[in-house]
């Protein structure tokens, strides 16, 4: 008996104990990102409601997190992205809380019911839900410590306390934090999302969180060739048993040989890669202007908007733009076209209109850069 209770109903070698705690866990990544990311919180995927429910028992039992919660403070995360209202960002918070208190600063944004009732929609309402997940939502760690110790013994303590730890240290930390300090970047989005690896495989592919800022609802977030994404492959893999289904995947913005001419044509082709147009504004035009006059601040601050910047850094800035036409020039119409492209106007010849008068005035100024730059921005086709 004493036997049994020490070594479990299933003794292993440390290996196959390491394996075992490796694929668990990594359910618990992929019940994550797959149902509560990319389905219910931003409608990218349709999951059946068989996998479904088993993404929901399985985060029950191994977070005691509740759908509405996750949702709603990630959600908020989107809106409020690096403000004093974002539950969780390393601009305001500081890098280090993030990481290490991560799932603390969750916590406390789930005790904030206006947040909750404000971005829970389309969250699970059913009898499961608001009788167990919710009324008893610490029940399955419960449950989970007790099956672990029944199968493995001691051993299953260090197991659920590792279990225990998956979810804070990868997901609240390392996504939260790391997601917005570390990495590279694709897309000049207006946050500091970053790309934390090109190979999404141990968080799900949530390494890629740039690409998930730049296009939010999107199912697939590898959007580069060198880039993989382990969740879009078992959205793959579940869709041939039909047990998935993608709704949303990122345009593919792409430059043609041929400019467009109908106006029509250009605006659409110019609002669903505004993204990358700007990216490709800051990349072939701002950037190499910036190394040749060898700017004194940091690019990070010229390619942001302004908007984002604080007093001190936005004086700063044009108290060196004045010394420097050049930049100064390129810089104001970066944030000029960055207006252009997120304006809500939908009137396609008010847009022609605003476009070719921005057109203009960057050809006026005979910087070789903006020349060539004009012409891809006529290229734009979404495939």
């Amino acid at each position: 008996m004493l036997d049994t209770f020490i070594n479990g109903l299933i003794p292993l070698s440390f290996i196959e104990y390491a394996i075992y705690t490796l694929v668990v866990t990594h359910i618990t990544i992929v019940a994550i990102t797959l149902y509560l990311h990319r389905g219910v919180c931003h409608s990218a995927i349709e999951i059946h409601p068989i996998l479904s429910h088993f993404f929901r028992f399985w985060l029950w039992l191994t977070t005691s997190m509740r759908t509405a919660d996750w949702v709603a403070i990630h959600r908020k995360h989107h809106a409020k992205v690096e403000t004093e209202d974002d539950p969780h960002s390393p601009t305001f918070y500081g890098i280090n809380k993030v990481i290490l208190q991560g799932a603390d600063l969750y916590h406390k944004e789930k005790n904030n019911k206006e947040t909750i009732e404000k971005y829970s929609q389309n969250c699970p309402t059913d009898w499961v839900e608001e009788k167990i997940y919710t009324g008893r939502n610490n029940l399955g760690i419960l449950l989970l410590f007790i099956i672990n110790i029944a199968l493995f013994g001691t051993v299953g303590i260090i197991i659920w306390a590792i279990q225990m730890m998956w979810t804070p240290i990868f997901a609240a930390g390392g996504i939260n934090g790391a997601g917005h300090y570390w990495g590279y970047r694709n897309y000049n989005t207006n946050d500091d999302s970053t790309n934390m690896s090109p190979i999404g495989i141990i968080i799900g592919g949530e390494e890629l969180h740039n690409n998930h800022h730049a296009y939010p609802t999107a199912a697939k977030f590898s959007l580069r060739p060198w880039e993989f994404d382990i969740g879009w492959m078992y959205i793959k893999i579940f869709g041939i048993f039909g047990l998935c289904k993608v709704k949303r995947v990122a345009p593919k913005p792409v430059i043609q040989e041929k400019e467009n001419t109908d106006a029509k044509t250009i605006t659409q082709s110019l609002l669903q890669s505004k993204l990358a147009v700007i990216t490709d504004f800051t990349q072939r035009v701002l950037k190499p202007a910036y190394q040749e006059e060898r700017f004194k601040l940091s690019f990070k601050l010229l390619a942001d908007h302004p908007q984002r910047l604080n007093e001190s850094q936005e004086n700063k800035l044009n108290a060196l733009l004045k010394d420097d036409s050049t930049l100064n020039t390129i810089y104001k119409l970066k944030n000029k076209l960055h207006e252009i492209l997120h304006s809500r106007q939908t009137k396609h010849e008010k847009f022609i209109e605003t476009l070719n008068s921005w057109s203009s005035e960057a050809k006026s100024h005979g910087i070789t850069a903006l020349d060539d730059f004009l012409i891809r921005l006529r290229s734009y086709k979404v495939i």
